[in-house]
Formats: C-alpha cells, structure tokens, sequence
C-alpha cells in the first residue's frame, strides 16, 4: 500500500503505465478505487496514471480539519512534489474537480489540463435555482418515497440533507446513486463525526469567480444532463477562455461511478486530441453548449 508525505499528511496512491502524467482525484466519501472500473486501465495505455485518496479518505490519514479546495489543491501540490511529477494532465470529479481547478489557480506550472467531471463550485452554488431543475420533483420523490421530507430551502444545504439521508441510511438511495455504493454512507458518517470535512467543502476558499477566470489550461468540463451543477455550466465556459463544455445524455452526478465507461470515452479522446493540437473538437455528439442559465434543460 504506497504511501507518501504530503503538505505533511500521508496519502495513499497507487501508479501504473508510461507517458504523459495524468493526475485521478475523486470526490468527497469516494477514493482511488472509483477509477479501477474503466478510467484507469484505459488511460494507462497511452499515459502514466495516478490516483490517491483524498485526506480523510480511503487509506490515506485523517485530519480534523483541512478539507477546503485550497488544502485539497496543497495535497494535490505535495503529491506531485513527492512523486517527482512536474506537470500533469488533472481529472477530477465532483469536489475533486473543485480541488483541480483550485491546484490550477495555485500551482498554475503543475496542470497540463483539466478535466472537470459536473464540478459543485462553491462560489456557483448560489446560482443554482432548483426550481429550474427538471429533475427536482423526482429528487424529492426519491427521498419522499423513503420517509425524508427535504424542506425546498435546505436542498442547497449538503450537510443537512446529508444528516436527513444519514438517519435512514439503511434503506435510502440518493437519486442518481447505484446500490452498490451505498457503503460511502458509512464513510460520510465518519467525516461527519470526526472531521469538517463536508462543511469546508462548501467554502469557497479563495477560489473566486476572479481567480477562475485566471486559468488558460486548456479545459473540458463535463456535466450529466440530469445533474442539477449544469446550471453553472454557462457560467464557467463563459469564465475560463480555454473551457469547453460536454453535457452527457441520461446520467446525473454521479456519472464517474455509475457509467465509467462515458467519462473514459471523453478523457481519452479530450487528451489525444489534445495532444493532436485539435482540442477543440472534444468528445463529437456528446458535447455541445452549455444551456442558457434562465432555460429548464437540465435545470
């Protein structure tokens, strides 16, 4: 189980192929294993691949506190450091795309690219209107159906439906998850109970509208048409000069783990067109604009 010193904590990683680096990050109550499926075997043909539980993850050490994007970005910096990896191409979904995005703010001469599978951007949150969310109604017939009445003014609120989902763990399924991860409920109680994990996650932490546009890396972000973040995709692509966007048909946010295979088609053909100079293109039929933020596609 390989592990190393970090920005002072030791993360656990595991490394395989030749090539290019390229950087896995995960998002909260996942780790390294979400990219066993289908993203990790395919992009170790042609690149050298890492991934690594987040700290308070996987089995990489807990803290109490330091789950912001900025000391997730500071891991991610210390990692590189540790593995002698100079610049790297980064994939992350979810609050690991945030921790991506920030390293690229941060350590600007460490990211190649980005790839930002349906990033929760804290400073974007405020932009979400749920009412605009086609699939809202569903959402919350999904938890009604299991005894879990989310007052419309909480939705917005991770931690509060998080501990709402928590007391009927045993027999509630987010929408949008597959039953067979229902094990990072267990996770999510620990960070609950033992870190700050899920409230510093929603910080906005430096990682500003201002500071976003900054970054010229050349960028695809990636959202599931069901997912209520692709609200903020307009917002983005209008934000960062180097930032196409890719709206996938049928999935919601949980794309990296529910359908693997859709997000390794659109990493791969992203990096070698990338590397063809022809990154534009990106990923054919799936990709297209973001929907204009007063429209009711996808929210």
């Amino acid at each position: 189980m390989p592990k190393v010193l970090a920005n002072g904590i030791e993360l656990h990683y595991q490394q395989v192929g030749e090539g290019q680096d390229v950087v896995l990050i995960h998002g909260v109550t996942g780790d390294l294993s979400i990219w066993y499926v289908a993203v990790m075997p395919s992009l170790a043909k042609e690149f050298r691949v890492t991934a690594y539980d987040l700290r308070g993850h996987g089995y990489s050490e807990a803290t109490p506190s330091g789950y912001t994007s900025a000391h997730m970005a500071a891991d991610l910096n210390g990692l590189m450091e540790s593995l002698g990896i100079e610049r790297a191409h980064l994939v992350g979904h979810s609050l690991g795309a945030v921790a991506a995005l920030h390293t690229a703010v941060l350590y600007p001469k460490r990211v190649a690219s980005l790839v930002l599978a349906d990033p929760g951007l804290p400073v974007l949150q405020p932009l979400v209107d749920l009412n605009k969310w086609a699939y809202f109604e569903s959402a919350k017939k999904s938890f009604q159906e299991n005894g879990i009445s989310i007052p419309d003014d909480k939705w917005a609120d991770l931690v509060y439906v998080a501990k709402q989902a928590l007391a009927n763990r045993n027999k509630t399924i987010p929408f949008g998850l597959r039953r067979d991860i229902v094990r990072s409920y267990r996770r999510l109680v620990r960070l609950m109970e033992t870190t700050s994990a899920l409230t510093e996650a929603q910080e906005v932490a430096g990682l500003t509208l201002d500071r976003i546009a900054e970054v010229r890396q050349p960028t695809l972000a990636i959202y599931g048409e069901m997912s209520r973040l692709l609200q903020t995709a307009r917002y983005l692509q209008e934000r960062m000069s180097n930032c196409q966007v890719a709206i996938l048909d049928g999935v919601a946010h949980f794309f990296a783990l529910s359908k693997p295979e859709l997000l390794e088609e659109a990493v791969m053909k992203f990096l070698r067109e990338l590397n063809a100079g022809d990154a534009s293109r990106l990923i054919g039929g799936a990709s297209r604009s973001a929907p204009e933020r007063d429209g009711h596609d996808g929210g």
